[in-house]
């Protein structure tokens, strides 16, 4: 049975919504303030976290900042459960790290089809990863790297790569295959190593292949939200850095 940790201010709500879950055959535990809920992520290890962006002492934003922070808990998949209509929230709120959101009000079917489809997606990311993951990586030549995992080594091919995401002195390389690799190097040391006209940074936390950009869009603000083959997610581009992909993507 897969566990969800619900954090919700709103008492009305976060009952409704515990019963929907609970229908739904998931096991359930619930926080009504940001500070249990991250007490509770650290010690019942939930599949999936569902966590309402505004609420009083500390909001949504400021509980995943610390979750992300924390060995334990920085690798739960975390959905943002929101009101708002606000892109740019939406846009920051992916900017940290989140996996989703879901804008209030929100039928029972329907969340639970999200829900589903939330874990169904990450089971998939998953399913072929290695049980011990890479400790350290390596450029052989221009289209290839070494990934150097206790006394085994794996060449990948650079075009491989979907995306690399900030997780603090670490990075987590996505492949095509759906393997996973967390290396200690930073975006800005990758930066260095990949092909300036193959990888683009996005923004602070993330840079992908841009081979596979399947599809990119403005938004209002003069940034964009593009769609890569092999990841399920929108990726949403920070403002500082649409401004340099800008130009090299000949974008309007």
């Amino acid at each position: 049975m897969k566990r969800l940790l619900l954090i919700e201010d709103n008492t009305l709500t976060r009952e409704n919504f515990c019963e929907i879950f609970e229908s739904g055959g998931y096991e359930v535990i619930a926080a009504s303030n940001g500070e249990t809920g991250i007490e509770l992520a650290k010690s019942s290890n939930p599949n999936l976290i569902i966590c309402d962006l505004m609420m009083p002492n500390m909001d949504g934003f400021e509980v995943k900042k610390i979750l992300s922070k924390n060995k334990k808990t920085s690798s739960i998949p975390f959905i943002y459960l929101t009101a708002l209509a606000d892109i740019k929230d939406v846009q920051y709120a992916m900017e940290l790290g989140a996996d989703d959101y879901i804008t209030k009000p929100v039928g029972a079917k329907k969340l639970l089809e999200l829900i589903s489809n939330r874990l169904l997606r990450i089971e998939e990311l998953n399913k072929k990863n290695s049980e011990k993951l890479p400790q350290n990586i390596y450029k052989t030549e221009d289209e290839n790297i070494l990934i150097k995992s206790g006394g085994k080594h794996i060449l990948a091919v650079l075009d491989d790569i979907i995306i690399i995401k900030a997780k603090k002195d670490y990075s987590e390389i996505l492949l095509k295959t759906g393997e996973k690799a967390l290396i200690k190097k930073t975006l800005k040391s990758w930066e260095k190593t990949l092909p300036e006209k193959t990888f683009l940074r996005i923004h602070r936390n993330t840079i992908i292949n841009s081979k596979l950009i399947e599809k990119i869009e403005p938004m209002f603000n003069g940034s964009y939200v593009a769609r890569l083959k092999y990841y399920p997610d929108p990726i949403y581009f920070s403002q500082r850095y649409s401004q340099k992909i800008r130009k090299k993507l000949l974008l309007k």
